[in-house]
C-alpha cells in the first residue's frame, strides 16, 4: 500500500476566529488528516479547490464562509513581467552588485507576505521611457502637434500663474492632468522625434523595435553579477531538511517581526507541523523532473546567510506555492515578489524535462482580503470555480463580477463532470484493518473483528454512510475510489 493515499476524515468545522477578515465564526471548512498521500492525488485535490497546512487538508465551504476562496494559478509558460517585477528585479541586481540599498513604498502589498515593499521610482531619468511614446501614440498627437505645444508652453512659461488654465475639481480630472506628459518630457519626446527622423525612423519603429527585444525573466536573472557586493545563491532542498536551528530562528523572526506572532506560538514543534511535516510522498520516475515530485523549501541566501525560505510542492502539473518567510532586515528588496518571480522561473526550468508541468499556483484568490489582492497581477491567472472545477481567466470583466457579489459561482452553465452519487458510495475505498477494500463490501462484514472494533469506538453509530458520502462529495468521484479512507 505504499503507493495509496491514506486519509482520515474530520468532517467540516467552524472556526472561532478567521485568519483573513478576522471575524468570529464566520469561517467554515471541511478536511482530512492526511497520513500519506501521492503526488497525483494532491494535485487532483488542489484542482477541486483543496489546499493542504502541513498534513491537514482543507477545502473551504465558499457559499457559507466569511472569506470565499478560489484557487489561482499562473500559465507560467505565458508569463508577462510587469513594470514593477522588472524594478524589483532590477533593484535586487543593483543590490548584489553596489550593495546600496534602496528605501521602499509604503501601502503596497508585496507578494507572498503582505508587506510594503514596492520599489521608489528613480529619481532621475537619462532616457525616454517606452510608456512615454505608447502614451503619445494613444493621444494621437502628431509630430508637429507636440512640437508646436511644446514651443507653446515654453513661451509662456514666464513664472507667473496660469489664470485661463482651471484647476481640476474631481479625481478624474487629476487623474486625467498626472497621465499627460510634463514640458520637460515633450522636450525629451521632441529630440528624440529629431534624433529618430535623421535616421529615418519614427516612434512606431522605436515601439515596434523595443517590444521585439523585451527581456524575459531569465534574462533578468541572468544579470545578476557574479563579482558584486554581495553574492546570492539559491537551494532547492527537500522539506525534510528545513528544520534546523538557523532556519528556525528565520521562521521565528519573521512571525514576530511581520505577523506580531508571540514567541510561543511558534515552537519548533508547531514549525514543523507546519511548514516541515508533509504527506507527499516523494517520486522520482521517468516523468518527473531530476528533482523529483513531493515537498521542498527553496533557500535564498547572500553571502552565506539564509534569508528567506519558500516552502513548495513540486507536483505533476505545477508548483504550488505553500508559505514564504524572510528576514525582515531584507525586506527592503520585496523577497516576496522576487521569490515568487524565481517560482515561476522554476517551473519554467522543470518544464524542459517535464512538459506537462507548466503552472504555478499561487494559493487561493481572496477578494475580501486586501493583502491577497496582488495575486491577480500575476497575468495569465486563472480562477477554479469552486462547484464545477473549471478554469477561467481572471480578466478584468471576472474581478469585476466577483467584486459585486459575496461569492460568486464562476461557472453558471455546467456541472461537476466528477460529483458523487449515492450509487458511487459503494466503491469508495476504505482502509480497514490493514485492508483496503470496497465500502460495500466493507459494510457486509456484520461479524468478527472490524464491527466489534466500531462498536468499541466513539462513534455513535456503525452506519457511518452519511459521513463516507460527504466525503466523497468533497473529495470528488475519482478520488473517492482511489484515496483509502480510514475507517479503524
Amino acid at each position: 500500500m505504499s503507493n495509496y493515499s491514506i486519509v482520515e476524515y474530520l468532517g467540516g468545522s467552524n472556526e472561532s476566529k478567521c485568519g483573513y477578515c478576522k471575524q468570529t465564526g464566520n469561517y467554515n471548512s471541511h478536511g482530512f488528516w492526511a497520513h500519506t498521500m501521492n503526488v497525483d492525488d494532491y494535485q487532483n485535490l488542489i484542482d477541486r479547490n483543496w489546499r493542504r497546512s502541513g498534513q491537514y487538508c482543507y477545502v473551504p465551504n465558499n457559499k457559507n464562509t466569511c472569506c470565499p476562496m478560489y484557487t489561482i494559478k499562473c500559465d507560467a509558460m505565458n508569463f508577462k513581467l510587469s513594470r514593477s517585477h522588472k524594478k524589483i528585479l532590477k533593484k535586487v541586481n543593483r543590490f548584489l552588485r553596489d550593495g546600496v540599498k534602496e528605501k521602499n513604498r509604503t501601502n503596497n502589498q508585496d507578494i507572498q507576505s503582505g508587506i510594503s515593499e514596492e520599489p521608489t521610482p528613480s529619481k532621475k531619468q537619462t532616457s525616454l521611457d517606452v510608456k512615454e511614446l505608447s502614451l503619445i501614440s494613444k493621444n494621437k498627437e502628431s509630430e508637429e502637434t507636440i512640437k508646436a505645444r511644446t514651443s507653446s508652453e515654453m513661451s509662456i512659461d514666464d513664472g507667473t500663474s496660469h489664470s485661463s488654465e482651471k484647476t481640476p475639481s474631481t479625481k478624474s480630472d487629476v487623474a486625467q492632468n498626472s497621465l499627460r506628459p510634463t514640458k520637460k518630457k515633450f522636450i525629451r519626446l521632441e529630440r528624440k522625434i529629431a534624433k529618430l527622423a535623421a535616421k529615418g525612423l519614427t516612434l512606431a519603429d522605436v515601439k515596434r523595435r523595443n517590444k521585439s527585444k523585451q527581456k524575459t525573466l531569465e534574462d533578468f536573472l541572468g544579470e545578476e553579477p557574479t563579482n558584486g557586493k554581495h553574492k546570492l545563491q539559491v537551494k532547492l532542498v527537500r522539506s525534510t531538511e528545513g528544520a534546523t536551528d538557523s532556519i528556525l530562528e528565520l521562521f521565528q523572526s519573521y512571525q514576530k517581526k511581520v505577523h506580531n506572532d508571540p514567541p510561543e506560538k511558534n515552537s519548533r514543534r508547531s514549525y514543523e507541523r507546519f511548514l516541515v511535516n508533509s504527506p507527499l510522498q516523494l517520486r522520482k520516475d521517468g516523468n518527473s523532473p531530476p528533482e523529483g515530485f513531493g515537498s521542498f523549501h527553496y533557500q535564498y541566501y547572500i553571502d552565506g546567510e539564509l534569508i528567506a525560505v519558500g516552502v513548495i510542492d513540486i507536483l505533476p502539473s505545477c508548483v504550488s506555492s505553500v508559505y514564504f518567510y524572510y528576514n525582515p532586515d531584507y525586506s527592503f528588496l520585496s523577497l516576496g515578489t522576487y521569490a515568487s518571480l524565481r517560482e515561476i522561473a522554476l517551473v519554467r526550468q522543470l518544464s524542459k524535462s517535464c512538459p506537462q508541468l507548466k503552472y504555478y499556483y499561487l494559493g487561493f484568490y481572496i477578494p475580501t482580503c486586501p493583502k491577497m489582492r496582488y495575486k491577480s497581477n500575476v497575468k495569465p491567472s486563472y480562477l477554479l470555480c469552486p462547484e464545477v472545477f473549471t478554469w477561467h481567466l481572471l480578466d478584468e470583466n471576472l474581478s469585476k463580477e466577483i467584486d459585486s457579489v459575496k461569492y460568486l459561482k464562476i461557472n453558471k452553465t455546467e456541472k461537476d463532470k466528477d460529483a458523487a452519487s449515492k450509487d458511487d458510495l459503494l466503491y469508495v475505498m476504505i482502509l480497514a484493518d490493514r485492508s483496503a477494500i470496497k465500502y460495500k463490501d466493507y459494510k457486509k462484514v456484520s461479524s468478527i473483528n472490524w464491527l466489534k472494533k466500531l462498536m468499541k469506538s466513539k462513534r455513535k453509530s456503525v452506519d457511518d454512510s452519511e459521513e463516507v458520502m460527504e466525503y466523497a462529495s468533497k473529495v470528488g468521484k475519482n478520488l473517492s475510489q482511489s484515496m483509502l479512507l480510514f475507517r479503524c
